[in-house]
């Protein structure tokens, strides 16, 4: 059989135009070949010279390095180049002047610059789909791996010096599947957050004595978590609270809505796997959720059997805090708030005489006589903490400031509770 096969072959060989077809198609592929080569070998060489790294903008690194591009010299003396309004490093800050700040960085496309002795270039490149990703090359040439990775520490150390002292504020991107650094926020301690004495103890003993029994909770076998329910009437702090704790052990915030319409089952255990390290997880007004729940909201994809699993599941984050605030306890599921979910449950009450009279020395610290005259005619529990703070606001002085909360606690009193605003 292999013989006729070989005798087949040679026979066709011998014909003159099988013979130049076989040619011809060599000739081809030699060509196709050798037209392939020069990019091959500029290839290889290229990666010999060249150093390149590539950052897209689903990574936080993305984000701290055009902060620390944007302050190069390269980028504020770039002639091409992009603009946005941007917003204050803090929220809270209003911007100088009466136009808001502008902020400028290289434009989609390639840019070459020196740096640290190297000439380098950019490539910005803007995906448009069914979300925007950026994505970043940066080359440089006769540079080392090393000295690439020092640029990106450097880039680690900007990114964290712009931080200093502000408390990073991530929330979930609008396609519910990422979580974004949105804000940064003066950071606050426990103490900064006037609670009943008894509360704020309760809250900064656990929470420090969660984060140094590490070792202990591996030795029982017992998952490193902790849960916090924070409940009570509106404007009494619960989300400043909130804030304080992740404040007081330098963590990150993020913010999670159980009613954003993007989440399902998948994609909230998804989010809570993938938190930024040393997290604190808020999810505020949780009874919004069972009374959406209730209602049979078609918006709301997130089941409550997804929530548990997501908040202690096999795949559960370790090292994670979740805190719940409600102003209506008696709405949750017990099974949500069960020991082991939710660890420690503290109500944050309407403000107290002690209370009144220290959040009175915050606005006028000088005024003692007034803040104890103002505490000896305050009935306990009549205004909220963030119902004292908006009397306080409006009055000039502390003689004011006296007669604002009298006022205040007499339409109390008379079931007319004035206007409140959150106590952040």
């Amino acid at each position: 059989m292999w013989d006729a096969l070989t005798e087949a072959l040679r026979t066709q060989l011998n014909n003159q135009v099988v013979a130049g077809a076989v040619a011809l198609g060599l000739v081809g592929v030699v060509a196709a070949a050798l037209r392939k080569l020069p990019g091959a070998v500029w290839s290889q060489l290229q990666r010999l010279i060249v150093v390149t790294v590539t950052l897209d903008s689903r990574n936080e690194l993305f984000e701290a390095f055009m902060a620390w591009l944007d302050d190069q010299r390269m980028a504020r003396r770039s002639r091409w180049f992009m603009v946005v309004q941007s917003k204050p490093a803090v929220a809270e800050e209003e911007p100088v002047g009466d136009l808001p700040p502008l902020q400028s960085s290289p434009a989609p496309g390639l840019h070459l610059f020196w740096h640290a002795g190297h000439l380098m270039w950019l490539q910005r490149e803007i995906a448009m789909n069914l979300q925007v990703i950026e994505t970043v090359r940066l080359s440089a040439l006769f540079a080392r791996r090393a000295q690439v990775d020092t640029l990106l520490q450097q880039v680690q150390a900007h990114a964290l010096q712009r931080r200093a002292n502000r408390l990073p504020l991530y929330t979930v991107d609008r396609w519910g599947e990422q979580w974004h650094l949105a804000d940064a926020k003066p950071r606050r301690s426990l103490d900064s957050v006037v609670l009943d004495a008894g509360s704020a103890r309760q809250l900064h003993d656990d929470i420090h004595a969660f984060f140094d029994r590490r070792d202990w909770y591996g030795q029982m076998g017992i998952p490193w978590r902790r849960g916090y329910l924070l409940y009570g009437p509106p404007g009494t702090g619960k989300t400043s609270v909130a804030y304080a704790l992740a404040g007081e052990l330098q963590l990150k915030l993020c913010t999670l809505s159980l009613t954003n319409p993007k989440l399902n089952d998948h994609s909230i255990a998804d989010l809570l796997q993938r938190t930024p390290p040393r997290s604190l997880i808020l999810i505020e007004d949780i009874d919004a959720f069972f009374h959406a729940r209730d209602k049979q909201d078609h918006r709301i994809e997130v089941s409550f059997s997804g929530l548990l699993n997501a908040l202690d599941g096999v795949a559960a984050q370790e090292g994670r805090i979740v805190v719940l605030t409600t102003n209506h306890r008696e709405k949750l599921d017990p099974a949500l708030i069960r020991p082991g979910r939710i660890d420690v449950a503290v109500e944050l009450g309407n403000a107290s005489a002690d209370q009144l009279r220290r959040l009175f020395l915050r606005f006028f610290p000088q005024a003692q006589a007034q803040a104890e005259a103002a505490a000896a005619a305050y009935r306990d529990g009549s205004l909220s903490p963030a119902g004292v703070q908006q009397a306080l606001l409006g009055a000039a002085d502390a003689d004011e400031g006296v007669r604002a909360i009298l006022d205040a606690g007499r339409q109390a009193d008379a079931g007319a509770v004035p206007t409140e605003s959150a106590a952040h």
